[in-house]
């Protein structure tokens, strides 16, 4: 310990260092000095307490100045005594308790408004002057008396001694009063983080080191490790630092009425720090949401608990008497009667209101310290009224429509600074704005026609993109215009042209089971019998589309038969008789043409005039995002919703099937959420977590309850929804499917259905025709469609066709879904297969029974959908199980690990 005290002595004791740290001491104060003096010249502040303060500033500075050549002299004149710095040195010590009187008065004038010249003032300035007048008799008079001499050393340590005992006996009492005053006197509260700052961080170090450093009390340095310079030289070091983040503490504190505002200097950084905030406020559809948004905006930015700050949007003669405007509580009176008898164009405290556009107490009670004013105490006593640290009024073409009240000591012990009000302001024109458009437009109004816009929009692009495919199919078969010739004649058929040859790809004559060689001869057929030219659409080897045009020739008993790609009108012309709606031909040429058509066609393989209509109009709603209504048999509905899903090119469907009446809002919970402050642990709502990605499919909307129905109106309506026991909006983007097996309308008239949003159900509604009211012929086209569909191969078609009994039986026992129907096919064919013992080499479609076509896709696949990512992926997500992945493509579980390996699906 000795060696450590020893070394810091050798260290800090010397003169070279105490040299330097009393420079930087200097250059503190001088730092000091200039930033008080440029403040002054840009300000109106009080220019006594400014005098006052330089004058101390001064002393302490030519204090500095008698050490800084007193020290250069020793270390490099040594012993040699230089005249003019002994004459420094005495005339800083002459000054010496001028200072702490100077700082004296200084304290006395800054919490006081006025101050009179007192008693102890007048003695301590005659103790003052006769004590500054033997330090200038020893400077002027005994300027050539060496200082050394044993007379002259001893005076000027009794002047020094008694210099100390003066202060002490006079600035501790007058400290003791300044804080006494300071906490028991009703001052600005920026007044008190002043002398804070001023007495802890400047004053007291200063006058304690001055102590210890003294010949007055040598006990205090025999008890210290230390020697005297060390002590010295590391009193000005930590004086020089408390002076320097004295300077920036309390500059920034408007100190001496410097400056109109307490400043900041962090970086003005709204944008990036409060997006969030902005944000919400664009979603904003209501006055009654702001009260939320302002409270959050306050505790982000400034730290205010939440419920200290609160907005007000003031009612005018206009405004209805219904909850349409929010008061987060009644309206001040008391606001109301000071924005009533201050007007802000002719009442001095209205302008000074306009002027500085926010008023915050703590600032203006420090202004009217020091400049009294009527209309400051008039605002002053008004925010003492309301119990305001901040009133924020938001204007409307100079008219204050809306206010925000921040509540008396809502952050105690902190001032807001330039930055903060700045903050304020420009958070304040943002919701100037919104509170504008919300009590002068009717917003909801304009979202629901904004959604309706947007969804129009989307429909639009969506059929752009399927007549982009439509043609992109033409020009891939029409890239290369083939039309082939082939006559018929006694039976057989002969290919005029090498066109023909390539767009048949089998012999006709000798493969006469092949459905192409059977669509030549019942052609051939019915030009020979009808006398007339005939048409017949038939499918490539290639599943393409092919026109065979057959006309009979001059010659006997001869047919010339084309056969081409169709073009547009082909495609058309031959169902165009069918459409309720002629406008519509160009959803019959997205049925044959584009994937999704496919999809439909596959759902609904017959094209009579009642299937047409239903296809088209579930290709139309499918390329929507518009909320739907299905109202058809209960097999049917999940195939159709899951074709309408994929079309709209959505990763996610969740299905809702409701099987009794909803209770205590269990439904409304998930679909919507609920406050977080009733169930902070409240799972993700369905409609968040679906957003922009998902499809929601309600199965039996009309279990619902009336609140939940009124919920989802909302939604589907405005396209934003509550959440249960909150008024705070959220945007989603889910599209809703719902069924119903009920007469909504009926159930409207009942009472026991929302009317609103049956209007909104009602806009898009698929009712498909029921299979016991369809003619026979859509039925058998049915059932012919499905036939193809079941039959993986050609091999045994002729065999496992099913026979007009067959059909006839079916009609007789019509069931009541498409679903049902395929199976029953599928039973007739299994039946006819078992019964010709080729069961076991007929090709059934695995995925015949599959109603989702990215499933379908896969099952048909088989092994080759390991080697598509995609695939793989999209089976993963959807069953999370190599097993069962395996099981469903008919491989190995060890293969489909490999493949999971490879690609790395996340779990």
């Amino acid at each position: 310990m000795w060696n450590i005290s020893n070394l810091i002595n050798i260290i800090l004791g010397s003169a070279a260092c105490l040299l330097i740290a009393k420079i930087f001491a200097f250059l503190c104060k001088i730092y000091f000095l200039t930033a008080l003096s440029l403040s002054s010249i840009r300000s109106n502040g009080s220019k006594k307490l400014f005098t006052l303060l330089i004058v101390f500033l001064t002393c302490i500075i030519l204090g500095d100045i008698g050490w800084i050549l007193t020290l250069s002299r020793k270390i490099f004149a040594g012993s040699h005594e230089i005249k003019i710095i002994t004459f420094i040195a005495r005339m800083a010590w002459a000054l010496f308790i001028t200072q702490y009187q100077a700082l004296g008065l200084f304290l006395e004038h800054l919490i006081e408004k006025k101050v009179t010249f007192k008693p102890q003032n007048i003695i301590f300035s005659l103790v003052n002057f006769c004590i500054s007048f033997c330090f200038l008799y020893l400077a002027l008079f005994k300027y050539y008396v060496p200082s050394g001499s044993i007379e002259t050393l001893e005076f000027e340590k009794t002047l020094v001694r008694i210099s100390y005992i003066v202060i002490i006996c006079w600035f501790l009492p007058v400290m003791y009063q300044t804080y006494k005053k300071m906490y028991w006197l009703r001052l600005p509260k920026i007044l008190k983080k002043q002398l804070q700052f001023f007495i802890g961080f400047l004053i007291i170090p200063h006058l304690f080191l001055e102590i210890i450093t003294s010949d007055l009390f040598p006990w205090i340095s025999a008890l210290l490790p230390i020697n005297q310079d060390t002590l010295l030289n590391l009193s000005t070091i930590l004086e020089s630092y408390a002076i320097y983040h004295c300077c920036k503490s309390i500059i920034r504190l408007r100190f001496l009425n410097f400056s109109n505002h307490v400043v900041e200097r962090a970086p003005f950084n709204f944008i990036n720090d409060f997006k969030d905030i902005l944000e919400q406020l664009s979603h904003v559809t209501a006055l009654k949401e702001l009260a939320h948004i302002t409270q959050n905006f306050f505790t982000a930015a400034f730290t205010i608990p939440a419920g200290r700050t609160r907005l007000y949007v003031r009612k005018t003669e206009l405004d209805s008497k219904d909850d349409t405007h929010y008061d987060l509580a009644l309206i001040t009176t008391k606001v109301e009667n000071f924005l009533a008898n201050h007007d802000l164009m002719t009442s001095p405290a209205g302008a000074l209101l306009r002027q500085s556009k926010i008023f915050i107490k703590d600032e203006l009670e420090f202004t009217n310290f020091y400049e009294e004013q009527s209309a400051l105490s008039k605002i002053i006593d008004f925010l003492d009224s309301i119990n305001a640290d901040v009133f924020l009024p938001i204007y409307e073409r100079q008219a204050i429509t809306a206010y925000i009240i921040v509540e008396r000591h809502a952050r105690a012990g902190k001032l807001y600074n330039n930055v903060e009000r700045d903050e304020m302001l420009v958070f304040t024109s943002y919701l100037s704005n919104i509170i504008n458009i919300l009590k002068h437009s009717n917003l909801e109004a304009l979202l629901h026609k904004e959604k309706e816009l947007e969804e129009e929009l989307y429909h639009k692009h969506q059929e752009i993109n399927q007549y982009k495919e439509s043609i992109k199919s033409f020009l891939r078969t029409n890239k290369d215009r083939k039309i082939g010739i082939v006559f018929y004649k006694n039976r057989r058929f002969t290919f005029a042209n090498q066109a023909a040859q390539e767009l048949i790809e089998i012999d006709v004559n000798t493969q006469e089971g092949h459905p192409i060689a059977q669509s030549f001869r019942q052609l051939a057929r019915n030009v020979q019998q009808y006398k007339s030219s005939q048409t017949l659409f038939c499918r490539d080897l290639h599943n393409n589309k092919l026109i065979l045009s057959g006309i009979p020739s001059l010659e006997l008993n001869t047919v010339i038969i084309m056969v081409y790609y169709p073009e547009i009108s082909d495609i058309i012309k031959t169902q165009f008789e069918f459409l309720k709606d002629p406008s519509a031909w160009d959803y019959l040429l997205y049925l044959e043409t584009t994937q999704s058509g496919q999809l439909i066609n596959q759902l609904i393989p017959g094209n009579g005039e009642m299937l047409l209509n239903f296809k088209i109009n579930l290709l139309s709603t499918s390329l929507s995002r518009k909320a739907t209504l299905l109202e058809m048999a209960e097999d049917d509905l999940l195939p159709t919703v899951e074709i309408l899903h994929h079309i709209s090119l959505r990763p996610t469907l969740h299905i809702l099937k409701l099987t009794i009446p909803e209770k205590n809002d269990e439904v409304a919970l998930k679909v919507f959420g609920i406050n977080p402050l009733l169930d902070k642990n409240e799972p993700e709502a369905l409609l968040q977590k679906l957003d922009t990605i998902g499809t929601l499919f309600i199965q039996n909307i009309h279990l619902l309850s009336l609140e939940t129905q009124n919920y989802l109106a909302e939604f589907i309506s405005y396209g934003y929804y509550h959440k249960l026991r909150s008024d705070h909006k959220f945007f989603s983007n889910v599209r809703i499917i719902c069924s119903t097996t009920k007469n909504l309308q009926t159930l409207v008239t009942e009472g026991l259905f929302s009317k609103t949003l049956f209007n909104e159900l009602k806009k898009t509604s698929l009712s498909m025709p029921s299979l016991t009211t369809l003619p026979d012929t859509e039925i058998n086209q049915l059932t012919s469609g499905f036939t193809e569909q079941a039959l993986k191969t050609q091999t045994f078609k002729n065999l496992l066709e099913l026979s007009d009994k067959d059909k006839d039986k079916l009609l007789d026992q019509r069931p009541g879904s498409l679903q049902e129907l395929k199976t029953k096919i599928h039973q007739v064919l299994v039946h006819k297969s078992t019964k010709h013992k080729i069961h076991d080499t007929t090709e059934f479609d695995r995925a015949y029974h599959v109603t989702d076509p990215e499933l379908a896709q896969a099952i048909r696949m088989g092994k080759k959908a390991l080697k598509d990512p995609q695939t793989m992926q999209m089976l993963w997500n959807k069953f999370k199980n190599q097993n069962k992945i395996a099981t469903l493509l008919g491989v190995n579980r060890s293969s489909v690990n490999r493949r999971y390996q490879e690609y790395k699906f996340d779990e």
